[in-house]
């Protein structure tokens, strides 16, 4: 008996059984009903599938916009440290430095993970906010706002794009299933039109692996004593 397609198996395999059978219907006269009945499933899978690998590719994408805007979100909190630093140096009387990084470093906080670094983000922005729209410092704030809110963009970004790959994947599970189906109708209508002995040939074997004969070997002449 052919062996029919499983759930076990992948996209992939469903679409090369597929098609191996497509084509051997194909060379067999009395057969075009199979091949009209099954190749709309292979079709809509090839679909499918397609549309998983691009939003896997978008998802991918999307991922790396969170990696690059977090770098940057790095940098801005870098920058504000500078210059506190330097603000502290030229205002001794006024430092402003413990005020806006109360455990004393930024390293903390740009290597934390990036839900808690942008939180810890935000309460600095809200710190140099509190120092008045007059302060020196007052300049670091839009971009530090801004470096938070492309973060916070593109990790939604991110969380859009990883349901879209989960829709795809499932659709394309549901397309596996209806090939699935349809393989197997097309066995048994295979039968009814032709015997089951005849049916087994419409449908693809595992490619039997071809044994190699081994080379002869070649005597090498011996030198003369």
């Amino acid at each position: 008996m052919a062996t029919l397609l499983n759930d076990n198996m992948s996209s992939q395999t469903h679409l090369s059984k597929g098609t191996r059978h497509v084509r051997l219907c194909n060379r067999t006269q009395g057969a075009d009903q199979l091949v009209t009945n099954i190749q709309p499933s292979i079709d809509a899978l090839k679909a499918k599938k397609l549309e998983t690998e691009k939003q896997k590719e978008l998802r991918d994408a999307a991922q790396d916009d969170v990696i690059y805007n977090d770098a940057l979100l790095d940098d801005a909190i870098r920058n504000v440290s500078d210059e506190a630093k330097l603000f502290d140096r030229k205002n001794p009387g006024r430092p402003v430095y413990q005020l806006l990084f109360p455990d004393g470093k930024y390293s903390d906080i740009v290597r934390a993970p990036i839900a808690k670094e942008m939180k810890m983000a935000e309460q600095i922005a809200k710190r140099i906010e509190n120092l008045g729209a007059e302060h020196e410092l007052n300049s670091s704030l839009a971009p530090l706002n801004t470096a938070i809110a492309n973060v916070r963009n593109s990790i939604n970004g991110l969380d859009v794009q990883d349901t879209k790959v989960k829709t795809a994947i499932a659709d394309e599970e549901g397309a596996q299933a209806e090939l699935r189906k349809q393989y197997e109708y097309n066995y048994h209508d295979a039968a009814k039109m032709f015997g089951k002995k005849y049916a087994d040939r419409l449908f693809p074997k595992a490619a039997a692996k071809v044994k190699k004969e081994e080379e002869p070997e070649v005597p090498t002449e011996q030198s003369e004593a």
